[in-house]
């Protein structure tokens, strides 16, 4: 239902899954099984698909699917409008001391660091929290460049892959969206999720439009 991709394709390492979107007619791309992240997985992907330097690659995350088509075109039309190599959106919320929910810090739109502790810290004045949502614009050079670097210090402490990318000093940026969404990272968060599905309008459309 995005109006700025051109192609949506699976990337994985899972015979499984690959076998999943076979059968739903799923373009699908089987990578190797040692990579670190998802950030690793669809730099070999580019690869294989023999994606250029002029194409904006976005990694849509599969663990949070209430993600708004809108909220994609955003991202990309951003993207191209800015010299970032990556490009995230966040949004504001308030769940406080989720170590599952990775938080940004900020100044005037690039990214200074981000963390599953509640950042910034409101020690002089009141602040909200900025949830890293899990759609990433990608230049294939910011792709490449990031595999072929080894895993951070902080990213190994965090558990966040893009700290990889700061911590080698690659531009990240970022802009507010306002659309609800949550991540799948337990299972309450799952039946959550197909709880919200039910009464999803983009759900209803999409079901309809795959049954005809």
């Amino acid at each position: 239902m995005s109006k700025k991709l051109d192609e949506v394709i699976v990337c994985t390492d899972s015979i499984e899954i690959a076998r999943v979107c076979f059968e739903h007619h799923i373009k699908c791309c089987l990578t190797g099984a040692f990579h670190a992240n998802g950030t690793e997985r669809i730099a070999e992907a580019a690869k294989i698909l023999r994606l250029t330097e002029g194409d904006v690659i976005v990694d849509i995350q599969g663990d949070e699917p209430l993600i708004r088509p809108e909220s994609i075109d955003l991202l990309v039309d951003k993207f191209q409008k800015n010299n970032y190599e990556i490009m995230l959106p966040y949004l504001r919320f308030g769940d406080v001391g989720n170590k599952n929910i990775v938080k940004i810090s900020e100044s005037k739109g690039k990214i200074l660091y981000m963390s599953r502790s509640d950042i910034p810290y409101p020690f002089t004045t009141s602040t909200f929290l900025k949830k890293h949502l899990s759609i990433i614009a990608f230049t294939y050079k910011a792709l490449e460049k990031y595999s072929k670097l080894p895993k951070g210090d902080l990213e190994k402490i965090e558990s966040i892959e893009l700290l990889r990318g700061l911590e080698a000093g690659m531009s990240i940026g970022t802009f507010e969206v306002e659309n609800e969404t949550f991540s799948v990272d337990i299972k309450d968060d799952y039946e959550r999720a197909i709880r919200a599905m039910r009464n999803d309008d983009l759900y209803r459309q999409y079901a309809i439009a795959y049954v005809n």
